[in-house]
C-alpha cells in the first residue's frame, strides 16, 4: 500500500523574519567578495590569454600554422569569456548566454572564416583587453579597502599580541592620530565598525556594476536575442509538428491493432450467435457471452487511448486530483506537495504537466530503483513548476525517447524541462511553464 502524503500549501513567507534577513545579508556579503576576488583571478587570467594570444598569433599569422594558431587563441579567449560570463549570472541570479556562430563542416578554412566574422568572438576580446584592467584595479582597490576595515576592527587584538610596548611594532600612526596604547586600539575598531557599511555598499556596487558590464558585453544584443528566438520558436512550432504527426500515427496504430481488431472480431462472434440461436440457444448464449467480452476489452482500450489524449479525471477533477490518482497507482511511496492555485491554470499546461509527472513517476519505478519519490507542484505568479525528486541511484539519459518527448510538449508551450541525475542519484525532473 503505498505511503502517500498531499499537502495543499499556499503559504505567503514572512516578512519580518530578522534571523532570515541576517542571513540574506551574510550569504549577499559572501556572495559581493567571492565575485571580487573571482573578479581579480580572472583579470589576471584575461591578460596572459589576450597577451599571448597577440604575442604568438600575430607574427604567425603570415604562415599556414598562424590560423591554426588563431583558432586555438579564439577558443582560449571564449573559454575565459565563458567562466566570466558564468560568475556574472551567478552574481546576478540569471544566465548569460553566450551566442556564437557555428562553424559549417568545411575544413580549417570555413572554421576561421566563421571565428573572424563572428561578432561574440570579438566581443570577448575586447572584454578581456578591457577586464584585465578594470577588473584587476577595481577588485584589487575594493578588496583592500574590505582589508583595511577588518584591520580596524580586529586592531586590539593586534596590540594584545605585542605587549611589548617598545616592540617596534607596538605603535601604529593612522594619519590622524597613531596607536599607542589599548584605548587608542579600541577607538580603531570603533572606526572599523563605523566604516563596514561603507565597505559593504561599495562592494555590492563594485560587484553588481562589474557583472551588469560583464553581462552587457558579454551577453547577447537586443538583435542576437530576437534572432536566438525566433529559432527557438520555428524549432518548437516543428517540435509540435512532430509530436502531433507521432500522436497521430500512434492513434492509428492502437485503434488498427487493438480496439479495430477486437470490433471485428465482435462482429464476427455475433454472427456467430445469430446462426446459433435457432439450432443451439446455449452455444449462442456462450457466444454473446464472449462477444459481450470482446465489447469490454474494446471499449477499456478506447478508453485507455483517450486518456493518453487528456486523462477523463484531469478533465473532470483538476490537476490535483488527477496527479494524486497517479501516485496512488504508483508501485512506490510518493509524497505529494501543491502550493498556490493549480487549478487556476490553462488546460494545456495542466496536462503538459500532468504527463511530465507521470513519466517521471513511470521511470522512477522502473529504472532508478527509488524508495519513494517527492513531487511538488507550484503555481506562482508567472509559472506552473512541477518538481519531482527520487532516491534512486542516478544516471538517468537526458535523451531519452520519453524525456525527449516531454520536452517537446513543454518547449511548445515556452517552458522548459531539466533533468538532474548524477550517479548515485537523487534524480529530479523540473518542468517550469511559463502561464502569467
Amino acid at each position: 500500500m503505498n505511503n502517500t502524503e498531499a499537502l495543499h500549501i499556499s503559504v505567503r513567507e514572512p516578512t519580518t523574519d530578522l534571523p532570515r534577513r541576517i542571513v540574506a545579508l551574510l550569504t549577499a556579503v559572501a556572495r559581493d567578495l567571492l565575485y571580487l576576488l573571482a573578479v581579480f583571478c580572472m583579470s589576471i587570467v584575461a591578460f596572459v590569454v589576450w597577451i599571448a594570444g597577440v604575442s604568438v598569433t600575430a607574427p604567425l599569422l603570415i604562415l599556414i600554422v598562424g590560423f591554426l594558431v588563431w583558432v586555438g587563441t579564439a577558443y582560449a579567449v571564449r573559454t575565459t569569456a565563458m567562466v566570466d560570463r558564468r560568475l556574472a549570472g551567478w552574481l546576478l541570479r540569471r544566465p548569460i548566454p553566450g551566442l556564437y556562430r557555428q562553424p559549417p563542416n568545411g575544413g580549417l578554412w570555413a572554421r576561421v572564416e566563421t571565428i573572424t566574422r563572428d561578432l561574440q568572438t570579438w566581443k570577448d576580446c575586447g572584454w578581456l583587453v578591457l577586464d584585465s584592467v578594470l577588473g584587476f584595479v577595481l577588485a584589487t582597490a575594493t578588496m583592500t579597502f574590505t582589508a583595511l576595515v577588518f584591520a580596524y576592527i580586529v586592531m586590539p587584538l593586534w596590540w594584545w599580541a605585542i605587549p611589548d610596548p617598545h616592540h617596534q611594532y607596538a605603535t601604529l600612526n593612522l594619519g590622524i592620530y597613531t596607536v599607542t596604547s589599548t584605548g587608542w586600539a579600541f577607538l580603531t575598531t570603533a572606526l572599523g565598525l563605523a566604516l563596514t557599511p561603507l565597505a559593504l555598499v561599495i562592494n555590492h556596487g563594485a560587484a553588481k556594476g562589474h557583472a551588469a558590464l560583464a553581462a552587457s558585453i558579454l551577453g547577447p544584443s537586443e538583435r542576437q536575442r530576437l534572432n536566438a528566438r525566433v529559432q527557438e520558436l520555428a524549432s518548437s512550432r516543428a517540435d509540435v509538428v512532430e509530436a502531433g504527426t507521432e500522436q497521430l500515427e500512434r492513434i492509428e496504430r492502437d485503434l488498427h491493432d487493438g480496439a479495430q481488431a477486437r470490433l471485428v472480431a465482435l462482429a464476427m462472434e455475433l454472427g456467430m450467435a445469430e446462426e446459433e440461436l435457432s439450432k443451439d440457444p446455449d452455444a449462442a448464449r456462450e457466444t454473446v457471452r464472449k462477444a459481450r467480452h470482446q465489447a469490454l476489452s474494446a471499449l477499456g482500450e478506447l478508453r485507455d487511448l483517450s486518456r493518453g489524449l487528456r486523462p477523463a479525471l484531469l478533465e473532470d477533477r483538476g490537476l490535483a486530483t488527477a496527479i494524486e490518482d497517479l501516485a496512488h497507482r504508483a508501485p512506490l511511496p510518493v509524497t505529494l506537495t501543491f502550493r498556490g492555485d493549480i487549478e487556476n491554470t490553462p488546460d494545456t499546461i495542466q496536462t503538459a504537466a500532468y504527463f511530465v509527472v507521470a513519466e517521471a513517476l513511470t521511470n522512477a519505478a522502473k529504472h532508478s530503483g527509488a524508495a519513494s519519490v517527492r513531487v511538488s507542484v507550484q503555481r506562482t505568479e508567472t509559472a506552473l513548476d512541477a518538481t519531482i525528486v527520487d532516491d534512486g541511484k542516478g544516471g538517468a539519459n537526458a535523451q531519452g525517447a520519453g524525456l525527449a518527448g516531454l520536452r517537446k510538449r513543454v518547449r511548445a508551450l515556452d517552458g522548459r524541462l531539466e533533468l538532474s541525475s548524477p550517479p548515485g542519484g537523487p534524480t529530479s525532473v523540473k518542468a517550469e511553464i511559463p502561464c502569467g
